[in-house]
């Protein structure tokens, strides 16, 4: 009789161990996830072609996505600014990247700008591409922000005539 109890304090023991196991696995990410801080916000995003704001670009004329940036609190870390295509019943796609090192004092703001030319012009119908969007990543917080999904302020492309 006391060799089943000792094996099943044995049991218990080894159980107790994998369950503490798992959940130090389990909990770990938590604390390497942790945001440092609050996370930047986004004040303003524009698109402009020759100093003009516009909603809808000509393909293969240059495009400058302006996006303006403001911290409540001191942020140093990269600024992470996406050109993505938006294709209707498919993922998302990266078009064009920039990452910009910065270091922001609280209360600043800042101006960034990304370039880029689009290459294909915004069409209806299936898989096919709806526009191009702003989406931001802040390496320091772990945070991101996606342009809103309407049209304007995502920009359409139509074919030069």
């Amino acid at each position: 009789m006391a060799r089943r109890t000792r094996k099943g304090q044995v049991f218990v023991l080894i159980l107790l161990v994998l369950i503490g196991i798992i959940m130090f696995f389990a909990l770990l990410p938590t604390f390497f996830n942790r945001v440092r801080g609050e996370a930047p916000v986004i004040q303003e995003v524009f698109w402009r072609v020759n100093g003009q704001r516009v909603t809808v670009a000509s393909v293969g004329v240059e495009v400058e996505a302006h996006v303006v940036v403001r911290v409540s609190q001191d942020y140093v870390g990269s600024i992470t600014i996406k050109i993505r295509k938006d294709i209707s019943f498919w993922p998302d796609a990266d078009y064009t990247i920039k990452t910009e090192p910065v270091n922001i004092m609280s209360g600043q703001e800042i101006h960034l700008v990304l370039r880029f030319t689009p290459d294909q012009a915004s069409r209806g119908g299936l898989f096919s591409l709806r526009g191009y969007f702003v989406e931001v990543d802040f390496s320091d917080t772990h945070t991101k922000w996606v342009m809103e999904s309407s049209y304007p302020p995502r920009l359409r492309a139509q074919k030069l005539d």
